[in-house]
């Protein structure tokens, strides 16, 4: 910032001018900034006395970058965009107004953006923020103002709406399902989990009762989507879980290997901080949650 400053001595000049380039024009530019066309006309003649070169070309009724201009716009542009796009990511959510909402990747691109269509239909109204990562929220100290979170309750700093339990079975892909073979013949497709309760194969054969599976992993991906995607793609076999395949089963794209399943001790779990309270909009969604997860039961 020093050093800009040292460049040039009014960042303004650097916004006048940048509006007045994109716009194409020193009126479209006034209007914008709420400002009169002499103003950014003589905020133009300043930046060009700075740098020594001009960097419009006025004509009668329009103006036009020189080269010079040009590269500077370009310049600008970029960096404003990058500048605008930060301030959006980090500006805090007007309480009320906007709902964040907390889950794991795989959660809410299998089950949660499915269903989002629905929810925005019936009220266009709540503004969303959706975070999704795998390594798990506080709900004492992150702004979360609903939290998927799949483990077994109380959670701390958590109030428990609802709960959505899961059923784990094998997954494959239709052409894969009619070669008939068992599934320690099969390739297994496994995820590099980050939470120890998330089930993988080793685990999952022990709990149904299965003889340890032989076969090393065909496959192995850090993101459960890219598995599950593997797998609708004929590359091996996958854990399924009831909640997040669902859709997949439905449609044909997946097809249940066996009858082995495991009924985890846990539970997707819908939570509100239980230190706050909810705002309207946070309440109409987490009412929308709680008959969805109920519609949801396996």
């Amino acid at each position: 910032m020093a050093g800009l400053r040292r460049s040039i001595s009014s960042l303004g000049a650097l916004a006048t001018f940048e509006a007045a380039a994109r716009l194409t024009g020193f009126t479209r530019a006034a209007e914008e900034l709420g400002v009169t066309q002499a103003a950014v006309s003589r905020q133009i003649k300043l930046l060009e006395a700075e740098l020594n070169m001009p960097l419009f070309v006025r004509g009668h009724r329009r103006v036009e970058l020189t080269p010079a201009g040009l590269v500077l716009a370009r310049a600008l542009t970029g960096a404003f965009d990058q500048v605008s796009e930060a301030l959006d990511t980090i500006r805090r959510p007007v309480q009320g107004k906007t709902v964040t909402v907390g889950a794991t990747l795989a959660f809410t691109h299998f089950w949660l953006l499915p269903r989002l269509p629905t929810f925005r239909a019936a009220h266009p109204e709540v503004q969303l923020r959706l975070v999704s990562q795998d390594s798990g929220f506080d709900l004492r100290k992150d702004s979360v103002d609903v939290l998927i979170h799949y483990g077994r309750p109380p959670v701390d700093g958590g109030k428990l709406l609802a709960e959505l339990p899961e059923r784990v079975f094998p997954v494959c892909a239709p052409d894969l399902a009619r070669r008939g073979l068992a599934l320690d013949q099969m390739p297994l497709i496994a995820c590099d989990w980050i939470e120890p309760t998330w089930l993988g194969w080793r685990r999952w054969a022990q709990l149904a009762g299965l003889p340890p599976l032989p076969r090393p992993s065909a496959l192995r991906f850090s993101q459960y989507s890219d598995a599950i995607y593997a797998a609708i793609g004929g590359e091996g076999v996958a854990l399924g879980w009831q909640a997040l395949v669902g859709g997949h089963l439905d449609d044909g794209r997946l097809v249940r290997l066996g009858q082995a399943e495991v009924v985890p001790d846990e539970v997707n779990m819908l939570l509100v901080p239980a230190t706050r309270n909810p705002g309207k909009a946070a309440r109409v969604f987490t009412d929308w949650l709680v008959a969805a997860f109920a519609a949801a039961q396996p």
